[in-house]
């Protein structure tokens, strides 16, 4: 397995697990895009009436706008991978519980390693990329959060244009969490 790490440092987001019974309740497909708050911290704030359904909204909206702008290109859509949404969903979940972003955790695990730890290093590569925002950097409008994220992967200059159209990529795992004044999201792009 090839891992291709992308990181945008000028954004930053996190994601966690989702629960299935509300995803399917919400009409998101579990496990390929995740969307939480730390357990038991569900609650109204800026991004309305529940954190948890906020980031499952901006993480199926992303998931539909990338797909759209691959489309625009010519290139085939992104099928929602479950394995790819639990990893990116938990490391999202990781950076804010953790306080940190990047690709490498403090304790040194990479993509690699998390993929490997949940069973799920069977793809030919994967590519992840990163975003974040903190207090006054937040929009708490479901489509500026999504326009914002996508629009700064798509201005990137390090390789995260190429890894959302990248067309090899076939399947893709988004998890967003959120928490307090900050947001961040985990997108992973692979083939099987």
């Amino acid at each position: 397995m090839t891992v291709f790490s992308r990181t945008l440092l000028s954004a930053s987001l996190a994601a966690s697990l989702a629960v299935p019974a509300i995803a399917q309740q919400n009409g998101i497909e579990p496990a390929s895009t995740r969307g939480s708050t730390l357990h038991g911290t569900d609650r109204a704030g800026p991004w309305g009436e529940s954190a948890y359904t906020f980031a499952l909204k901006v993480s199926t909206s992303i998931y539909k706008t990338v797909n759209l702008h691959r489309k625009k290109k010519g290139l085939g859509e992104l099928e929602a991978d479950p394995g790819l949404g639990v990893v990116a969903g938990a490391y999202s979940g990781d950076m804010i519980t953790g306080d940190f972003f990047g690709h490498f955790a403090p304790d040194g695990r990479d993509l690699g390693a998390r993929l490997a730890e949940a069973n799920v290093d069977h793809y030919d590569k994967v590519a992840e990329i990163l975003w974040d925002a903190t207090d006054s950097n937040i929009d708490w409008r479901i489509e500026e959060t999504v326009r914002s994220s996508v629009t700064d992967w798509l201005r990137s200059p390090e390789g995260h244009r190429e890894a959302l159209l990248d067309p090899e990529a076939r399947i893709v795992g988004i998890g967003t969490a959120i928490r307090d004044e900050r947001i961040v999201i985990t997108m992973l792009l692979g083939d099987r």
